[in-house]
């Protein structure tokens, strides 16, 4: 099964016993909601997700027979066979979603003799009409696909940005010059550097605001707009890095790439 540095990797059986243990509770929800709330969508929180998963787990390792051997202290083997770790998501999806079902829309998993015997007729034949052997991932089947997300402008000389399939590293590098400072971006935060004669942190201020950041420096303004889109105030920082840069952390509401830092700038 899949592993989770640093964590010691379990036998599948056993970590779906500890899931299904922790998560009948709810316990994480307060935890998931606030990550949920920081993206635009569904699809932007998968996103966030399956990058963990490329980044910190084996899930998209296809096994090596020859190399990806049981390891001594009795783990299981690294990766997966082909198949077999979309096999697994697919899986869950629909062991979630016939519980949704079961839950909110009966109707479509409902057989034809129940169905007949709660409005007193045959019902129409349609999608969700037949034997009740019919799967609730076959209903599922006839909805709309997702909308793709929006293109976003692209910096010059970077590819695509990761939302739309680009390297995320090759984003991550670009380093843009302003007036007096410069700043780089990830799909969660940016990073700003100024320089500043040497001072100490109390004669700085800085005020962020959902869409609008000013920096002072001894009451002078040294950097001040409308932001491109909108921050987490409570996710943002700065420091005064050895008296003579001030080094600024902004944490995005949802995961996006800027086409510049503030409105109008590129």
């Amino acid at each position: 099964g899949s592993r989770i540095c640093p964590a010691k990797p379990r036998s599948s059986q056993r970590r779906l016993q500890h899931r299904g243990a922790a998560m009948a509770d709810g316990r994480f929800d307060e935890m998931l909601l606030g990550m949920a709330q920081k993206h635009r969508g569904i699809e932007d929180l998968l996103y966030t997700i399956m990058s963990f998963y490329e980044r910190r787990t084996d899930l998209f390792h296809i096994k090596d027979n020859d190399k990806d051997k049981e390891s001594g202290d009795g783990g299981s083997s690294k990766g997966f066979a082909p198949g077999k770790a979309e096999e697994m998501l697919c899986k869950q999806f629909r062991v979630f979603q016939a519980r949704y079902f079961e839950r909110a829309q009966p109707y479509l998993i409902a057989s034809k003799e129940m169905v007949e015997q709660a409005i007193g007729a045959k019902p129409r034949d349609g999608p969700y009409g037949g034997a009740s052997s019919s799967s609730a991932a076959a209903a599922s089947a006839s909805l709309p696909a997702p909308r793709p997300p929006p293109k976003q402008a692209i910096p010059d000389g970077v590819g695509a940005s990761p939302l739309e399939g680009g390297d995320p590293g090759q984003w991550a590098k670009v380093q843009n010059a302003g007036s007096g400072y410069t700043w780089n971006q990830s799909d969660q935060d940016i990073t700003i550097e100024i320089n500043v004669e040497k001072c100490v942190a109390s004669d700085i201020k800085v005020t962020f605001a959902p869409r609008k950041l000013s920096v002072k420096r001894k009451g002078e303004v040294i950097l001040e707009g409308n932001l491109c889109e909108k921050i987490s105030l409570d996710d943002c920082t700065w420091h005064l890095d050895s008296g003579k840069q001030v080094v600024l952390t902004l944490e995005k509401i949802k995961p996006s790439f800027w086409s510049g830092l503030f409105e109008g700038s590129s």
